[in-house]
């Protein structure tokens, strides 16, 4: 059975209507800096193709970003403005020279455009996962016990909840000032910048969960936060004009648990159909890790974290003969890549295994196609993760090569459907998921022809589709200042 909307728009999506002669202003809103957001990037060029003036909101600045805060254009088509925000390492640091001056203190004390020692801006680090496999603790970053270890963690929770309300703030103001006709945001922590928008603006928003955010992947020790997100997706997505997803299943749960009027949108994140053929000839995979052209490489591509499957792949890299390698296209943390090497060289896998970093968005799929087989295969430690389809697997469609993915809900029922690899069960033994990896390139030719097939059918173009109609759809509603658009 095909995993299809429950109506499938054309392939040419339709464009936006003017509003009093001018194109619709859309504003998109994320709380990360959007330069690796592809989701983001893309709805933002779509909207741009299809008639919209369009400026993505997220943060920015030398504390928490490499890009400066300001507007700047994109060559997509849209703009982006990114925002301050504020730590508590910020607050103390500009404290303290506030207070230098009243001393009239002349010696400085560090760097004023950067906090240091103790009261250092740290970007989000990962957590420790729910349930992690089996040999994945030594690629997660060591946390301090006792009384330093509490300290930490609680310094850092208040951290990240200053930096979430400065940026609630910065951005709610920056949309504001703009003065958009919707508001587009993407997940639940940046719900609150769109319900105020949209009641001093009298404007319509559109909520895009990324993820199923109540049961992500996050630390379980959260008893406010646990508290808090739930009613505040639930007041959210229900106030909201439209909700789009990225998965069946997720969108199943949102519409039963917060009593949504229709079902969510499904905007899955598929590369775009290019004009241009990808040939596995083209691919660089081989050439990245500097490998011989004989060699057969596993590929995992995407973030290099937890609960991805990376540890398993690596424990049953002995098993796998010896002209098989793994490859990873993709960038993760240093302190976390690191485990992952120790981790290699404990489980035997010396020399075959080779982190490659990353490539243009546009070019993962073109860069994936000399691969033999590719991994998705996800821990379902969490409901977020069971509902999944991750961006890999598209990709890996994409470039035309077989998958092996966990038998998650949504990833395994799109593998079966097309024919495009295996499926697993998430705790296979080394020895198991070495022979399900090799029983996948036996059937290599069939599946790569299964997979080229589904490129053709999985587009984004058909999911863009969507996203714009329903968006003509809300501001057609929209009868603020007593007209309709």
């Amino acid at each position: 059975m095909r995993l299809r909307s429950d109506s499938e728009p054309t392939m040419t999506a339709a464009r936006y209507e003017p509003r009093d002669g001018l194109a619709p202003r859309v504003a998109f809103v994320v709380y990360n800096d959007v330069h690796r957001d592809a989701r983001v990037m893309r709805i933002a060029k779509a909207s741009a193709d299809a008639g919209a003036r369009v400026r993505v909101f997220a943060f920015g600045g030398a504390r928490v970003s490499r890009y400066p805060t300001g507007v700047t254009g994109h060559e997509d088509g849209f703009e982006i403005e990114r925002v301050p925000i504020r730590s508590i390492g910020h607050m103390l640091v500009d404290a303290g020279r506030v207070a230098r001056r009243v001393l009239r203190r002349s010696a400085p004390i560090g760097d004023a455009s950067e906090p240091s020692g103790a009261f250092a801006s740290v970007s989000p680090v990962p957590v420790s996962p729910v349930s992690a496999p089996e040999g994945a603790a030594a690629a997660l970053p060591a946390t301090p016990r006792g009384i330093k270890g509490w300290t930490v963690k609680q310094w850092l929770r208040a951290d990240r909840t200053v930096r979430q309300f400065s940026f609630w703030h910065s951005a709610g103001r920056a949309v504001r000032a703009w003065k958009p006709d919707l508001v587009h945001v993407h997940d639940a922590n940046t719900l609150p910048i769109a319900t105020r928008a949209a009641r001093s603006l009298r404007i319509p928003f559109v909520y895009d969960s990324h993820e199923l955010w109540t049961h992500r992947n996050v630390s379980a020790d959260r008893p406010l936060a646990k508290r808090l997100e739930g009613p505040m997706e639930r007041r959210g997505a229900r106030r909201a004009a439209g909700v789009i997803t990225v998965s069946p299943s997720i969108a199943e749960w949102l519409q039963q648990r917060y009593s949504l009027r229709e079902r969510p949108i499904l905007v899955r994140n598929i590369p775009p159909l290019g004009d241009r053929k990808i040939e596995r000839s083209g691919g660089r995979l081989h050439e990245l890790a500097g490998l011989a052209h004989d060699v057969r490489v596993i590929v995992y591509c995407g973030g290099i974290t937890f609960n991805r499957g990376i540890e398993r792949v690596i424990e049953a890299i002995p098993c796998l003969p010896d002209d098989v390698h793994f490859v990873l296209l993709g960038e993760g943390s240093e302190v976390y890549v690191a485990g992952l090497r120790s981790l290699v060289d404990r489980a035997g896998g010396h020399g075959r295994v080779h982190f490659v970093g990353a490539v243009a968005q546009s070019e993962v799929s073109q860069a994936l196609a000399d691969a033999d087989v590719s991994i998705a295969l996800t821990q379902p430690t969490v409901l977020s993760y069971e509902y999944s389809l991750p961006n890999k697997l598209f990709e890996s469609i994409h470039a035309g090569i077989p998958i092996l993915v966990s038998n998650t809900r949504d990833a395994a029922a799109l593998v079966n459907e097309y024919d495009l690899g295996g499926v697993i069960a998430p705790d296979a033994s080394p020895e198991v998921l070495a022979a399900a990896l090799l029983d996948v390139a036996t059937s290599a030719d069939r599946h790569r022809a299964a997979a080229l097939d589904a490129a053709r059918d999985l587009t984004w173009q058909q999911e863009s589709a969507r996203l714009v109609a329903l968006h003509r759809r809300v501001l057609s509603a929209d009868t603020r200042n007593g007209r309709t658009s």
